[in-house]
């Protein structure tokens, strides 16, 4: 595993503050993010734009500085280590048996598995800052991906010289680029992504929220004539992670393929996983973190967070940190004012299920990363993690993952674990990719099958830019309570890790205010 070694924590002058937290295939690199927007762009910090922070500063009032933090996540973690990184001591409940959240992994017999979160793209520059302090050497790869289309495979990379277009025409007829009307409206989305990239962003300071408008991504793929075939192709990866895309807003869906389909497709990731990264952090804070101890309430009295309801205790905490997915901060804190509510109920999760087995073999082809079935809504997308990630699998080992979204997922989650590897392999059989040794049920050094209720964080059109007003519309009508979580950023794990830190630096420069 990569090294994780404790460092001091760096203590502020004088007495130390108490903060509590609580909750219901190639050369390692440390890459920039490339795409982050003008200087001059507005920018959002941890769901607080600079406006509705200034507007946020002096509504804490302190009397022992006491900081809670709900939730364990990705964001929980981040808002408890910098707190920490700032000199002040947090505790962190989680309500689950271990802090992680949909950043978990699992250590099985030498080989490191991710249970959620799988990948990094370009522009995950928090991401990149944290595993570069926790010593996690980051792996970068493109992806070379098999498509079944029209019932036979092509082969696609991101690779952007005038070889591999060359090279990949076929795949680009197959998959409905090469037709007039195909042409003319693939150009057209490409342009405008290309044209808008400094939106386009996963960064810690995109700006995307500002071109977040009522449209949906379906509606969008419509204005511009994308024809059924190239929208299948467009739409196809985002549903099956992601669930159905229509209904989601454009500017999200359009930032992820512009992720995945520009930006000559690199990926990073810790080269033990995501779930390292989860880890590591998690062991940064092994101090301050009581796992299952679930909060069931933030307590506010007369306009003030006060504390939390935590297994029947009540906590008392000056400033509370809600680090839970946005379909569950309403529940906590029934004082919230309705514009809050109204732009939580925004937000939504695609729903998603993994099967993760452990081969003694490569179960793809030479060459590929992963295969895609867009046109079949019943099988899986599959990946070979081991060809990202050599590291996380014995030597001449593999792992094998198969995800899949939408209904579908939802169809699988009463089954029984091996009744749901059955059902995904039997899918991804049907027409496995030429040259593959995909397995049979029986075969595997080991399984493991996910369910997740709540995976990635979609939401409607207009959710990222209603979520931007929710600091200032909290300014005022409940003073100590702050957001953090995906969903406040650019939803996706540098966007939970970005709120979570800017969330705790805000408040920790509260608690240096002589103003505080």
């Amino acid at each position: 595993m990569p090294n994780c070694a404790r460092r001091s924590t760096p203590q502020s002058p004088g007495s130390p503050t108490m903060a509590v937290s609580v909750s219901p295939s190639g050369s390692p690199t440390t890459p920039s993010s490339p795409h982050a927007p003008a200087s001059g762009s507005p920018r959002a910090e941890g769901g607080y734009v600079a406006g509705a922070q200034r507007e946020h500063q002096g509504a804490l009032r302190m009397s022992t500085e006491r900081v809670v933090i709900v939730g364990g996540g990705f964001a929980g973690l981040s808002a408890a280590y910098t707190l920490k990184k700032r000199g002040i001591t947090p505790l962190l409940l989680e309500g689950s048996e271990r802090a992680g959240g949909r950043g978990k992994g699992e250590q099985i017999d030498g080989f490191s598995v991710d249970m959620g979160a799988f990948v990094f793209t370009a522009t995950y520059d928090t991401a990149f800052r944290i595993c570069e302090e926790l010593a996690l050497p980051l792996v970068r790869s493109q992806m070379k991906f098999g498509h079944l289309r029209g019932g036979r495979w092509v082969t696609t990379t991101p690779d952007q010289s005038l070889r591999s277009f060359v090279r990949q025409l076929p795949a680009a007829a197959a998959m409905g680029f090469l037709s007039p009307s195909g042409f003319r409206a693939g150009t057209k989305v490409m342009s405008q992504i290309r044209r808008q990239s400094d939106y386009m962003s996963f960064a810690s300071d995109s700006p995307l929220a500002e071109i977040d408008d009522g449209e949906s991504f379906g509606e969008y793929l419509e204005r511009l004539g994308v024809p059924p075939k190239l929208q299948v192709t467009l739409s196809g990866p985002l549903k099956m992670i992601l669930g159905d895309p229509a209904p989601a807003g454009q500017a999200l869906m359009r930032a992820y393929i512009g992720e995945t389909m520009l930006s000559d497709g690199e990926v990073f990731m810790p080269e033990r996983g995501i779930g390292s990264l989860s880890t590591a952090l998690a062991a940064e804070c092994a101090d301050v973190i009581r796992a299952s101890a679930p909060v069931s309430r933030i307590v506010v009295a007369d306009g003030t967070a006060t504390g939390v309801v935590a297994g029947g205790e009540t906590i008392e905490a000056d400033a509370v940190i809600c680090a839970v997915p946005g379909t569950k901060v309403a529940d906590l804190v029934p004082e919230l004012p309705a514009a809050v509510r109204q732009a939580l109920g925004t937000v939504s999760y695609s729903t998603g299920c993994r099967v993760v087995i452990g081969l003694d073999r490569s179960p793809l082809p030479a060459g590929w990363h992963g295969a895609i079935y867009a046109e079949d809504h019943d099988a899986p997308l599959l990946m070979d993690r081991s060809k990202f990630l050599p590291a996380c699998a014995p030597p001449g080992h593999s792992i094998l993952d198969l995800l899949i979204g939408r209904d579908r997922a939802k169809e699988l989650f009463p089954l029984d674990d091996e009744t749901i590897k059955h059902e995904l392999l039997s899918a991804a059989r049907r027409n496995a990719p030429p040259g593959s040794a995909l397995p049979g049920d029986d075969e595997g050094l080991f399984f493991r099958v996910y369910r997740w209720e709540e995976a990635l964080c979609m939401g409607e059109p207009g959710m990222l830019a209603a979520l931007a007003e929710v600091p200032g519309q909290l300014a005022g009508s409940i003073d100590n309570l702050f957001l953090a979580g995906d969903y406040m950023g650019i939803p996706s794990v540098n966007g939970a890790l970005s709120t979570g830190e800017n969330t705790a630096n805000h408040v920790a420069g509260l608690l240096a205010s002589p103003t505080g």
